[in-house]
């Protein structure tokens, strides 16, 4: 299912096939729909409409065209009908240097306002914001006030999306670090756009939502026309491409993104046990490891409650309850040959259970599994006080080794190993040893700051003599 996030039903221009266009939208796998108000008339509209259509869900507020219509009573009024059922967010407000109908100084008292608005009540916000055609020397004004209004009103991460997003990278990074969403209309598809979604494809997916921004910025194939919720599938197409997913990973991801955000749509199931991305399967052996790395969700109380996005990947809620025995897993993962690998990998150390993983990896074999990749910390050897990766060979044709780092003393600060200072000559060992019994052998460092990823390159490439590969910060799956 998709969720359309800003789409203004509401709006005259579907007075006359209101019923047909949600009709089209849930045709076209489109099964929710955010409806933000803009000013004092249409939020009593948008909450009328939730409150009759199953489908729609409201969020009031004032666009900033509109920001001189927040007297006292009006945020009175506003106030009430957030409480109203099926008012899920306060919206949309913001800034609008663009046109800029009403004063800046106005719009930014009028922010301040739904912000602690939508504080006091724990609703999330959809934030507007356009810059002007003219910027000065300090930059991109309109977005700077916004996050300084922001951070004035709220304490990060801020539970909000910036809908219609058209910034550029280094404001994409400054929403991210407020713990800001991000959406993109019918713009990202425009011919034009390259800009656009070069920053698009830099920005973790697990930010993203989808919206139309309807009846406006219908994107390139409709160009010219009314745009409605159903068009929604062009956005899916075209963030697919640009992160190298799968539509079905667009959908699942921005799907549970407006579950988290806005408590619509369904809540992730737990405890997954096999879980596609792109075109592979993953498997989920374990969530124990000998790790507890800075940068990982399991070093967080979050995963261990099973709460919000930390034991989240892609869409996948992988806090798993107990370990899975080999016949779980196997049903779990089904049909393997319909994916292009097979890869042991979840929140934890697969190799931790490898007499599991040994007759998983040889049963799916099988069944037609056509490559079979384990991804480890490379703690194997010590775990088991033997050498592992002759047991490997027979099964496992690719081994993807987390080295992270360019010497011991910065993987024990950075990824706190249970074996102490020697866990890094020992994960160069078992890459070695993987890499002469004729396994595929491909060393990887998480991006995070402080570590000198090409250091840890020459490691890999010059001294282990195998291949290496970047793994993002905060972008994961």
């Amino acid at each position: 299912m998709l969720v359309d996030t800003h789409c203004h039903l509401h709006r005259q221009e579907f007075d006359l096939d209101r019923e047909a266009v949600i009709a089209r939208a849930k045709e076209a796998g489109v099964g929710l729909l955010l409806d933000p108000a803009t000013d004092l008339a249409s939020n009593r509209i948008v909450v009328d409409l939730a409150s009759r259509t199953p489908e729609v869900y409201a969020a009031v507020g004032l666009h900033p065209h509109d920001a001189q219509e927040l007297t006292s009573a009006a945020l009175e009024e506003l106030t009430a009908l957030a409480a109203r059922p099926k008012v899920v967010a306060i919206g949309e407000i913001g800034l609008d240097y663009y046109r800029e109908l009403t004063p800046r100084e106005v719009q930014k008292e009028a922010l301040r306002k739904l912000l602690r608005l939508a504080h006091a009540l724990n609703l999330p916000v959809i934030l507007h914001c356009r810059e002007g055609e003219t910027q000065t020397s300090s930059g991109s004004d309109a977005y700077r006030d916004l996050f300084a209004v922001l951070r004035e009103c709220l304490t990060p991460p801020i539970k909000g999306l910036l809908h219609c997003f058209a910034g550029d990278a280094q404001v994409a990074a400054q929403a991210a670090e407020l713990g800001l969403y991000l959406s993109f209309a019918g713009n990202l598809t425009f011919t034009k756009a390259d800009g656009l979604r070069a920053v698009a494809k830099e920005i973790p997916f697990d930010r993203v939502l989808l919206e139309t921004d309807a009846p406006f910025l219908a994107p390139q194939a409709y160009r010219g026309k009314r745009n409605e919720p159903a068009y929604l599938t062009e956005l899916v197409n075209r963030w697919a491409q640009i992160q190298d997913l799968t539509p079905e990973d667009v959908a699942r991801v921005t799907t549970v993104n407006a579950y988290t955000l806005f408590g619509i749509g369904p809540a992730p199931a737990p405890g997954q046990i096999a879980y596609p991305i792109r075109r592979s399967l993953y498997l989920n052996l374990t969530n124990a490891c000998t790790d507890r790395c800075v940068f990982c969700a399991l070093s967080t109380k979050d995963f261990w409650a099973g709460k919000g996005t930390a034991p989240i990947v892609k869409g996948h809620h992988l806090r798993i309850p107990r370990d899975p025995t080999v016949e779980e897993i196997l049903a779990a993962a089904g049909d393997p040959g319909g994916y292009e690998e097979v890869v042991f990998c979840g929140y934890g150390e697969p190799i931790i259970r490898l007499k599991v993983l040994l007759e998983v990896a040889r049963r799916l074999k099988a069944k037609g599994a056509k490559w079979v990749r384990l991804n480890t910390n490379g703690h194997g050897n010590l775990i088991h006080r033997r050498s592992v990766a002759q047991e490997l060979k027979p099964v496992v044709d690719q081994v993807s080794v987390s080295l992270n780092t360019p010497d011991a003393q910065q993987y024990l600060e950075i990824c706190r190993p249970v074996f102490g200072l020697k866990t890094y000559d020992s994960i160069k060992v078992f890459i070695r040893e993987c890499r002469d019994a004729g396994l595929k052998v491909v060393a990887t460092a998480v991006a995070m700051p402080g570590v000198d990823v090409e250091a840890v390159r020459r490691v890999a490439a010059e001294e282990l003599k195998v291949e290496y590969r970047i793994r993002t910060h905060n972008d994961l799956g």
